[in-house]
């Protein structure tokens, strides 16, 4: 009995001895533990054509970014935290046009320790792998008429080098397409004056509609000569805006379905034009140097590029008929003369909608106040409109502006014994718009118990008061020029209230 446990002892003995020794190797030594990590650089590239200064954020590694060179190029070296991660790239300057990129690059999660060739490449076409997924981007690929490029190498492949002249062309419009389309749809505001959608999701919906567009066999964007198809063209952006909307989700922040017709109309010349160049033949850096040559001629064609990549930005702001310029330079103690006869203009704002290439309509949410002082006196009047929807002219000019059925207006003012006003339009309200001007005394002057109430504040009002006047502007659909440096103030009465661009005016009555 004693033997018999002893020999299983000496025998589970020698079986873990022997395991050990096994698994310690011949020379008796324990390799168990894993290699110490070995830092490995990288390459990468980023084209449009090629980003100078962009930012490229390596998304799952904390925040980490670096910065592409004057060709496009940046270097990166893996870590033990930062070896596998997608990529998206922003900012910078595409050399091909000298213009801002205002658009986004993305390289799906990819193991960058293991990259062959330890280089990639950011492109128009990463993105789509990126939103779309590999499993139809060779029909995608196709579709495009690129045969330079399969989705096995679309990390490696550079359109400037690997590519020909015509396809860096399909390759570049496509680009300015999700361009225009993110641009446009960032530019959104909801109706308190916060961002309806963010750059991921902008960029997101370009792209996956870019991408679900020419996913089905024989649906091309271009025809064989790199014509751009105009059906094509068209269901991409119906699906754009149709996207946008239903991830926005608000009633009360509508996008103008003529943005479509604006979108296309600059795509079209941008496709025109590029192909135009790329006819001479040659890679893709030619067609880059061409662009470039080409572009230092101020009479070139190819100046319509430039142009036809400006999104719809609300500009050119008057008050009281005075420029943004000259209103800056009013203050109390420096104000602007106003006629006490013209005082209701001293509340009329107006402003144009640059780079527009079809007529376009947007609503914005429109607040007026004004503060009146004599020696220590002061008496204000706040309003505000809730909803305006402003029609502008191929040229950006106002063409038309109404007031909505159900739109709510609020004023109210510090006068002694004169109650909160608010009331819901029960029809819609035209206002008479002249050389582009909306005033509010057209908006008043629709309702007999506004007009008493803004009639009530405004014959308090005499010769030799100052007044500070001020307009404040949220359009909904497009953005102000954040060049005009506008202030952004808040204006609220009661419950409602909103943010918006805020153009003030210093006046002194005669």
């Amino acid at each position: 009995m004693l033997l018999n446990k002893y020999i299983k002892y000496t025998f589970l003995a020698t079986t873990i001895t022997t395991l050990l020794t096994a698994c310690a190797g011949s020379d008796g030594s324990n390799n168990s533990s894993a290699a110490p990590f070995a830092p490995k650089s990288i390459s990468g590239t980023a084209v449009d054509f090629y980003l100078a200064n962009a930012t490229v954020k390596f998304d799952d590694c904390n925040g980490l970014t670096t910065t592409t060179d004057a060709q496009g190029q940046f270097s990166f070296k893996t870590t033990a935290d930062c070896n596998n991660s997608a990529i998206t790239i922003t900012g910078g300057t595409d050399i091909g046009t000298g213009l801002p990129f205002t658009g986004t690059l993305k390289i799906k999660k990819t193991d960058l320790q293991n990259i062959s060739n330890n280089d990639l490449v950011a492109s128009p076409l990463t993105s789509l792998e990126y939103y779309l997924g590999s499993g139809d981007l060779q029909v995608v690929l196709n579709n495009l008429g690129l045969t330079t490029v399969t989705a096995a190498n679309i990390n490696s492949y550079n359109p400037v080098k690997h590519g020909s002249a015509k396809e860096m062309a399909v390759i570049f419009t496509l680009q300015q397409l999700a361009t225009q389309i993110e641009d446009n749809f960032q530019a959104i505001n909801k109706s308190d004056g916060s961002v309806a959608l963010t750059q991921e999701q902008a960029t997101q919906i370009a792209f996956s509609t870019i991408g679900n567009a020419l996913k089905t066999q024989g649906k091309n964007l271009f025809n064989s000569n790199g014509d751009l198809q105009t059906t094509a063209l068209t269901e991409i952006l119906t699906a754009a805006v149709t996207t946008a909307g239903t991830t926005i989700n608000d009633p009360s922040t509508p996008i103008d379905s003529n943005i479509k017709d604006n979108i296309k109309g600059n795509i079209t010349t941008v496709s025109t034009e590029i192909n135009k160049i790329a006819q001479s033949g040659g890679d893709g850096a030619t067609l880059q140097g061409a662009l470039n040559v080409a572009l230092q001629d101020p009479n070139s064609p190819a100046q319509a590029i430039k142009e036809s990549l400006k999104t719809p930005i609300y500009a050119d702001f008057t008050l009281a008929g005075y420029s943004l310029a000259t209103l800056k330079t009013s203050s109390p103690t420096a104000p602007l003369a106003l006629s006490y006869a013209n005082l209701d203009t001293a509340l009329a704002v107006n402003f144009k909608l640059n780079n527009t290439k079809s007529e376009l309509t947007d609503t914005i949410k429109l607040g007026f106040k004004i503060n009146g002082s004599r020696g220590a006196a002061r008496e204000n009047l706040d309003v505000i409109i809730s909803n305006i929807q402003v029609t502008f002219k191929t040229d950006g000019t106002i063409l038309s502006a109404k007031v909505p059925v159900n739109t709510v207006i609020n004023i109210s003012t510090s006068l002694q014994g004169v109650s909160k006003l608010n009331i819901t339009t029960q029809k819609d309200i035209p206002i008479n718009v002249s050389n582009g001007i909306i005033p509010l005394s057209s908006i008043i002057s629709s309702n007999d118990a506004l007009k008493t109430y803004y009639t009530e504040y405004m014959k308090k009002l005499a010769v030799n008061d100052l007044v500070e006047a001020s307009a404040y502007v949220l359009p909904i659909t497009y953005t102000v020029d954040p060049a005009l440096e506008l202030q952004n103030g808040t204006i609220s009465i009661d419950s409602a209230q909103f943010q918006g661009s805020t153009l003030t005016a210093h006046f002194k009555l005669n």
